[in-house]
């Protein structure tokens, strides 16, 4: 962090986002603070630090501030509300924008243009490559309303054939992990379950 001034306005956040996420399955605050500690430490891996560590760490904690389960544009409400949110305590509009910017990023299909933004795509779906990332699915699953079985399990891997990382970082430590989960799902599948 790059003063005291950014560790108590990243504090406000997190609380801000402790206390007023949605409670869903999935997208809820243990996702928030499980990207925040992704992006801090792909962002450490990267080298990056200061200011744009500390609009990526603002963006973890509000990507999904606004998630309507269901809805299409749940990355441009939570940009919005931090479009109205920062500069009533104290961000300046140049962060604010590159907070909304970085949120933005997040949405379906990725398509990053930056550092940064690789980092908070990665960061968002850390989990795939993950050994808790059955667990992680489950919870979206639930979300979603979805139907447990083959039709799902076939889509959970189609979904993680097809995801690649964008930073070396996270391709270096999940990249094995994805195959790994890509195996294990399938043998969820040949066992029936």
């Amino acid at each position: 962090m790059a003063n005291e001034n950014t560790t108590q306005k990243l504090q406000q956040v997190y609380e801000t986002a402790r206390q007023g996420m949605p409670s869903n399955a999935y997208h809820n605050f243990r996702h928030a603070e499980d990207v925040l500690e992704t992006v801090r430490q792909l962002s450490a891996l990267e080298g990056v630090a200061g200011e744009d560590a500390f609009v990526l760490e603002t963006a973890a904690l509000l990507h999904d501030y606004v998630f309507v389960i269901g809805a299409k544009d749940n990355e441009e409400k939570s940009a919005e509300f931090a479009r109205a949110y920062l500069p009533a305590i104290g961000y300046s509009k140049e962060e604010t924008e590159k907070i909304a910017g970085l949120v933005l990023a997040t949405k379906v299909p990725t398509k990053p243009k930056s550092l940064l933004e690789e980092v908070i795509c990665d960061a968002d779906v850390d989990n795939l490559g993950r050994e808790d990332f059955l667990e992680r699915s489950e919870e979206v699953r639930k979300e979603a309303g979805a139907e447990y079985g083959e039709k799902w399990l076939k889509g959970l891997v189609r979904f993680l054939e097809s995801h690649r990382y964008y930073t070396k970082p996270a391709q270096a430590l999940r990249s094995e992990g994805v195959k790994a989960n890509i195996a294990r799902i399938r043998k969820l599948m040949e066992n029936g379950q």
